[in-house]
């Protein structure tokens, strides 16, 4: 009987214990870093445009939420001089952008390095883009990579040409805030792509193939997407 009523006992202390326990531990509020990194990168997707813009190299190292460019020039028809005129346009080539959450620090570094003229299988011209990736997560499995070909070379640039004209400054290729309109001037098809990792530098390029058309390609870590151009193509 004794024994029988010491058990009831121990039973009673573990339970008080499990129930005492189970009210006073600390309880973290659940952490959802998807969400989180969603909000980075979404944050970053609506400032891109707006985000300051460099050519000078060592600028754009040591800076964050930056974009790398090159000026170059593009020729469009001009309808009221009746002749075809040269205007300039600015190249983006890279990335640096960080944008930290609560529980989160999510970078995205991009930096095309070369360009190169390929053959597809059944010979049509291609433009082998060779970029630095640097990534604050592992290797990305849900990176995207598109080709923007125009519809119409022509009417693409005179289009730039009128913001050009409308601003006094150049447009910036995939950039600038009325790049949604661009869509009735570009389609956008999946670009070939794949991500190369070295293990012992821990470094990572991605080497995409787009259409020798394409006037940009975009770098898309959802919901965030980059345009990157070739300034030159070797």
């Amino acid at each position: 009987m004794w024994s029988a009523a010491y058990s009831l006992v121990a039973l009673a202390i573990a339970a008080f214990a499990l129930l005492y326990a189970a009210v006073h531990t600390p309880t973290l509020a659940p952490v959802n870093f998807a969400d989180q990194l969603y909000g980075a990168k979404t944050w970053l997707a609506g400032y891109l445009p707006s985000l300051p813009r460099t050519d000078r190299a060592s600028y754009f190292r040591l800076y964050v939420n930056v974009v790398r460019i090159k000026v170059n020039n593009a020729t469009a028809y001009d309808s009221s001089e009746r002749r075809w005129v040269l205007f300039p346009i600015a190249l983006p080539l890279g990335y640096k952008l960080e944008r930290e959450g609560r529980n989160i620090l999510y970078q995205l570094f991009l930096n095309v390095t070369a360009c190169r003229r390929i053959a597809a299988p059944r010979g049509e011209p291609y433009v082998l883009y060779e970029i630095e990736l640097g990534h604050s997560l592992d290797p990305l499995p849900w990176l995207e990579v598109y080709a923007a070909v125009p519809r119409n070379s022509t009417e693409y640039y005179n289009w730039l040409y009128s913001l050009y004209k409308a601003w006094g400054r150049p447009p910036a290729v995939g950039l600038d805030p009325t790049v949604e309109a661009a869509a009735t001037h570009v389609e956008f098809v999946e670009a070939e792509h794949a991500l190369v990792y070295n293990a012992t530098s821990g470094a990572a390029r991605l080497y995409a193939a787009a259409p020798a058309s394409a006037v940009y390609i975009l770098v898309v870590d959802y919901p965030l997407a980059a345009p990157l151009t070739c300034p030159y193509v070797s």
